[in-house]
């Protein structure tokens, strides 16, 4: 039986891609190997989020010119490296077999076979022109309790420090009927817990059919017990959107908004049409509506021009939205992009580092003043997995970590548990013999209609 090893670099729809491939892969007989010496086809789903990244993934590549000449065994390379690169990458590398881009996956099985049957290299990293798209996803044997739903993809944004709109295109929505019909299916396998994804998903607009309305959607299948989105953009985060966190039971009440940077003229030269005061009111209107509800978001730091007064107006931000957690970057040039081409990196790299250092520092004060504020509740918590330290690890509705002892048998299921202690990025916590039945038993207020 032959065998593949499948390495998986960057976000979580890169996550979702390789499982279709593996999927796809199965019913051909492959079956999935650890070991990559061993492997009769290698495949990288790759990301171009940060250049030294793809240094990284070419000198790994560089290093399988060795094992091609020994055996015979199939590479290629996929994602967004694929995609952007195309048929550069077998001048830098001449070994590859295959290069497919987002569009192609599907075609994955027939692309395999053309180069055993023909010995022959084959590029193919067209956008496919079609204003929406599909996708052909065999469910595995074995749904995870927890999965990633693929909702839009592409990006109409252009944001200028981003890749994404020249290597996954401009925005696709797939049908709803396609994408109730794939979590239902998941659902009657084990899955409970789905995240919709999308470069923007709250931008999905399938013949007028707009992201909230599909949320409804969802929320109506029977047997799912939450639901999560990743990552919405605040230009198209409004007021139909606060209703859901409202209406929806299934929802779950956290929010992860990426703001980049709190100062407007920082904001203007990403190419961020929204400034720091429209993001604050769209924050506390949801707030408003639900107590409740957690905050996360995105911030770069060192971005071209940025002073230390900017820079000083996003650490004001931190304090003002009062997030529960924060994704923190220093700016990384990305050739290919609006920023590196209008704007000089101007802002040292030990300066990046300072102000990145500070940034953490103060929202993990954040962070932890809000988690001590939760000590002694229960929430129900999904347990994902266990911990190096022999612990359950597993996430509350709100996505706040937990971890607990227990039976790892327990994992994929829901329990209820106390959090005792709070540390700045999760929970020390104990699970409650008596398992409840209750989607949240938040100790806070409850939402105002």
């Amino acid at each position: 039986m032959p065998s593949f090893h499948l390495k998986t670099y960057g976000c979580q729809m890169n996550v979702y891609d390789s499982a279709r491939m593996e999927n796809l892969l199965k019913p051909l007989g492959y079956h999935s190997t650890d070991d990559m010496d061993s492997a009769d086809l290698i495949l990288f789903n790759t990301c171009t989020v940060r250049e030294k990244a793809k240094h990284k993934l070419m000198s790994e590549i560089g290093k399988l010119k060795e094992l091609k000449q020994k055996k015979e065994v199939v590479l290629a390379i996929g994602g967004c490296v694929a995609q952007e690169e195309a048929e550069k990458l077998f001048r830098k590398a001449p070994h590859i077999d295959i290069v497919f881009g987002v569009d192609q996956i599907d075609q994955l099985p027939q692309l395999i076979s053309q180069v055993r049957e023909h010995k022959t290299q084959i590029s193919l990293t067209a956008f496919d022109t079609d204003p929406t798209f599909s996708l052909s996803y065999l469910i595995p044997d074995r749904c995870p309790t927890s999965a990633y739903v693929t909702i839009i993809k592409g990006c109409d944004k252009f944001c200028s420090f981003c890749i994404v709109p020249m290597t996954r295109g401009l925005e696709k929505s797939r049908s709803p009927q396609e994408i109730i019909g794939e979590i239902q299916k998941l659902v009657q396998g084990g899955t409970q817990e789905v995240t919709l994804l999308g470069q923007n998903v709250n931008s999905y607009d399938y013949k007028k059919i707009y992201f909230p309305e599909l949320l409804r959607k969802v929320d109506q299948i029977p047997g799912l017990r939450r639901i999560r989105f990743t990552s919405p953009h605040p230009q198209d985060f409004n007021d139909e959107m606060i209703s859901c966190y409202v209406g929806l039971p299934r929802l779950c009440k956290h929010l992860h908004l990426p703001v980049q940077s709190g100062n407007n003229d920082v904001l203007h030269r990403m190419r961020r049409w929204y400034t720091v005061e429209d993001y604050v009111q769209k924050i506390n209107k949801l707030r408003e509506a639900v107590p409740a509800v957690s905050v996360s978001t995105d911030i770069i730091v060192g971005f071209p021009g940025e002073t230390l007064l900017q820079f000083e107006n996003t650490l004001h931000l931190l304090e003002t939205v009062n997030y529960d957690f924060v994704y923190s970057f220093k700016y990384s040039e990305r050739s290919g992009t609006r920023a590196a081409r209008d704007f000089e990196d101007d802002v040292p790299e030990a300066e990046k580092e300072r102000r990145l250092a500070i940034l953490q520092r103060l929202q993990d004060r954040i962070s932890l003043h809000k988690n001590k504020m939760l000590e002694g509740t229960l929430e129900e918590v999904l347990i994902e997995k266990q911990s190096l330290d022999g612990k359950l690890q597993g996430r509350t509705d709100s996505f706040k970590i937990v971890h607990f002892e227990g039976n790892p048998s327990c994992i994929g299921q829901f329990k209820m548990v106390r959090l005792d202690k709070a540390l700045p990025h999760s929970f020390l916590g104990t699970a409650l013999d008596q398992q409840r039945s209750s989607k949240v038993y938040f100790q806070q207020p409850a939402s105002k209609i």
